[in-house]
């Protein structure tokens, strides 16, 4: 596009026809981009006049942002862009400038260049509008390329001065005297940078291209620009003279005198080739200082490298929306007469079994559609709901849920819709409810019932219970969720623990720079990893507790305004980003280290909210064992998709209505002290989580914080060996003491059996405990005599 413009306007003429023109039939066309250049290229002058082209470079800037994420401007630089195109378009209406800034066929400053010239003329007058316009062109200028008007005025001053003076007052003014050669020859050298200096053997001429760097352009890459060689007897200027001002850019000059003269003068800078920085850079360029000597030459020539300040690393950006699918629309029209007979229909089933009501209103959703009816006064809900497989077969439904509105005198009933519509996750992610969500833990599930976009925020509820049977759409909504959390939050900002025993389901996700650790996929290794989360959170209170915050935001906010000098332990803190630990499937882990596991799953779910550690557990099998009390009292959020029976729904939802959902992402989603929402979930496939694990990898290198297995070898080696007392941290060795003084003996097999612990933990605590002087030693087969209870 952008050279399509750029031919058209090129080759842009007046008698043309456009939108605005008409020629006979018999007109030659003379623009080389045919009939649609000719048109495009007389509105784009007809609006804008010269300032027409920039429309090209426009679609340059959009077309290489296309192709790297890196090429971005600041919105000031929009703003400069914006000031200047106004400026231009009001000067080339002027009868002053409007020759001189005519570009090819091009002239004028278009339709709105014509009104803002005639509206300042009116308001200003000529002197004025002039002035105004001025300083606008000057002010976007500065905003545009960043240049600093102060230093380019100093640099035009030192350089009036520098030409009224001669070489010899230049050089004294310098503190540089003329050397002469040992047959009495003067040899005139002229350096980069314009200053002469005597007596120097002109340096050998260097093909290599010299790049510098220009501090002060927020970081860009310099271009590289060819040494230019200087002749003999003539002043060839490189450097300097490439740009008027090139210390507009912040360098600084040095006045000190040198002792004994050389190509680069000691104790100053040695003169550069100063650049401009690309807006367009692609990647940092980092100038090695050089150091160059050449045998032949009566004194070293040697240059001097600036020392160059470090810039704070770049933050990441956040993965660009056009990484997923585009969404493809699978809604069918809405068929209002046959909803309207699927009503009377409904009320007419009802009425057979004997409940009298009217539909009120009905709510047509992408999956199902939801019928309210308001039954005669004294029929029970229960009644009702009790109807729904009858209903489900009198309307040729595949499931029918009913439930209560909140709020309302009527009865929802929801039945699926004949066409099902898609739910792409890329339109959740466009919508205004995930957009404008504030915190880095926005989750996007999906849809209601109505089609509006459910987003919900995972540090409010604070930890997530996910269940659902085989091929229910657990998996796709954990990518879901892991999505979210990608497109809110950068590695610095979200950390991430997954823990995946099917060893399938989280591996796209292993290159991932937001890892505290490669996914775990054994589970002896989670159950380590748990206990690093916990250690991780007494860790994280311990930092908060010194700062005097209550939660992860407040010391995050607090950290960089502490007081160092008055508390110089503050010295090692940093800041601290929030943990998600997601456990693809709770019963494998509960199955091996349950007790254990447990105890820590309890633990975190209990306290680790403030310190920002938050858990989602997903299991497909939601009995009592695998959700058990403890776990279901401390996750009050909970997302259940279609389960096989009411118990299990039950379990999960503490109420029936998940055995009735329809599959394939359809779910109930019960937030903490609120009503259950029904969501249908949305989907993504392999392709696009690949495109975003890969957006992240190639901008963040990988970089793990622990290893569990060393972790758990570093305490194990802690615990025990050595002196009494050892394992009272342990909250679970003081429960083996509390049931061995009760049980009045003990044995290894006795501990595994209770606490559902593996033998070498039972072993370390029994030894502990006769360290401690509460048992007695081993006496063949037989357990254990406890001495004393526990003090």
């Amino acid at each position: 596009m952008a050279a399509f413009l750029g031919l058209a306007l090129a080759s842009y003429s007046h008698l043309d026809p456009s939108i605005n023109r008409v020629v006979s039939q018999g007109h030659e066309l003379g623009n080389m981009a045919g009939l649609v250049g000719a048109y495009a290229s007389g509105l784009l002058v007809d609006f804008f006049g010269v300032a027409a082209w920039f429309w090209p470079l426009l679609f340059l800037y959009f077309a290489a942002a296309s192709l790297t994420e890196r090429v971005s401007l600041a919105w000031w630089r929009w703003v400069g862009i914006v000031l200047v195109t106004v400026s231009v378009m009001t000067w080339a209406e002027s009868a002053t400038f409007k020759a001189s800034l005519a570009l090819g066929g091009v002239v004028g400053g278009g339709l709105f260049g014509t009104l803002l010239f005639g509206v300042s003329q009116t308001l200003l007058r000529p002197l004025g509008a002039g002035l105004v316009w001025l300083f606008l062109f000057l002010f976007g200028l500065q905003l545009a390329i960043g240049v600093s008007w102060s230093n380019a005025l100093r640099r035009l001053r030192d350089n009036m001065q520098g030409a009224a003076q001669s070489p010899k007052e230049r050089s004294v003014r310098k503190g540089r005297k003329p050397l002469a050669s040992d047959d009495d020859e003067t040899i005139d050298v002229a350096p980069v940078g314009g200053r002469r200096v005597t007596g120097i053997p002109p340096p050998p001429e260097a093909d290599t291209p010299v790049v510098f760097d220009a501090p002060g352009l927020l970081g860009r890459t310099a271009r590289e620009v060819s040494r230019v060689p200087s002749g003999e007897g003539g002043s060839s200027r490189g450097g300097d003279d490439l740009f008027s001002f090139p210390s507009l850019f912040g360098r600084e000059r040095d006045e000190e005198k040198m002792e004994e003269p050389s190509f680069a003068f000691e104790n100053e800078e040695a003169p550069s080739i100063e650049s401009v920085a690309d807006d367009f850079a692609f990647e940092d360029f980092v100038e090695e200082p050089r150091e160059a000597s050449d045998a032949s030459a009566p004194a070293a020539v040697k240059a001097k490298s600036r020392p160059s300040k470090s810039r704070p690393a770049r933050t990441p950006a956040l993965p660009r929306i056009d990484l997923l699918s585009p969404v493809v629309q699978t809604r069918s029209p809405l068929d209002k007469e046959r909803l309207k007979a699927m009503a009377l229909d409904l009320v007419s089933c009802l009425s057979d079994f004997g409940v009298k009501g009217d539909v009120t209103a009905i709510k047509p959703g992408p999956v199902v559609t939801m019928f309210e009816v308001k039954p005669a006064p004294g029929t029970k809900i229960s009644r009702i709901a009790g109807l729904a497989d009858d209903l489900a077969l009198a309307m040729k439904a595949l499931a029918v849920r009913i439930d209560a509105i909140p709020g309302s005198d009527a009865v929802g009933v929801e039945i699926p819709n004949e066409t099902r519509e898609g739910v792409a996750l890329r339109e959740i992610f466009e919508s205004e409810a995930f957009k404008g969500a504030p915190s880095k833990l926005a989750l996007a599930l999906g849809k209601d019932i109505q089609g509006r976009a459910y987003v919900a925020d995972l540090a409010r509820m604070p930890h997530l219970l996910v269940a659902g049977a085989t091929g229910a759409g657990k998996s796709v909504s954990l990518n879901t969720i892991l999505l979210s959390l990608l497109y809110k939050a950068t590695p610095d900002e979200v950390k991430l623990l997954l823990v995946d025993p099917k060893r399938i389901e989280l591996s796209v996700y292993a290159d991932l720079p937001h890892l505290v650790h490669p996914v775990v996929t054994e589970m002896p290794l989670a159950k380590s990893a748990l206990e690093w989360a916990v250690a991780e959170m007494d860790r994280r209170y311990q930092a908060m507790a010194l700062l005097g915050v209550r939660n992860i935001e407040s010391y995050n906010q607090k950290l960089p305004q502490a007081d160092i000098e008055a508390k110089p332990q503050l010295a090692e803190l940093a800041p601290i980003p929030y943990l998600v630990i997601i456990i693809d499937e709770l019963a494998d882990l509960m199955m091996t280290a349950g007790k254990e596991a447990e105890m820590s799953i309890v633990r975190l779910a209990q306290l680790a909210r403030a310190a920002g550690i938050h858990l989602i557990l997903a299991t497909q099998r939601p009995s009592v064992d695998v959700v058990t009390g403890l776990i279901k009292a401390n996750f009050p959020t909970r997302l259940s998709f279609q389960v096989t029976s009411k118990h299990d729904s039950r379990t999960i939802l503490d109420m029936g209505g998940a055995e009735r959902l329809l599959g394939r992402g359809d779910s109930l989603f019960k937030p903490s002290g609120g009503k259950v929402v029904r969501v249908h979930g949305a989907y993504v496939d392999e392709e696009d989580i690949a495109r975003v694990v890969d957006h992240w990898r190639a901008q963040c290198p990988q970089s793990f914080e622990v290893d569990f297995e060393a972790w758990a070898q570093e305490q194990a080696g802690e615990a025990v060996e050595g002196e009494p007392g050892a394992m009272d941290a342990d909250p679970m060795y003081r429960e083996a003491v509390e049931f061995v003084s009760a049980q009045g003996k003990a044995s290894i097999s006795l501990l595994q059996r209770r606490f559902r612990i593996g033998f070498n933990r039972a072993a370390r605590f029994i030894e502990q405990m006769e360290l401690d002087g509460m048992l007695g030693p081993q006496e063949g087969a037989k357990p254990r005599a406890v001495l004393r209870g526990r003090e």
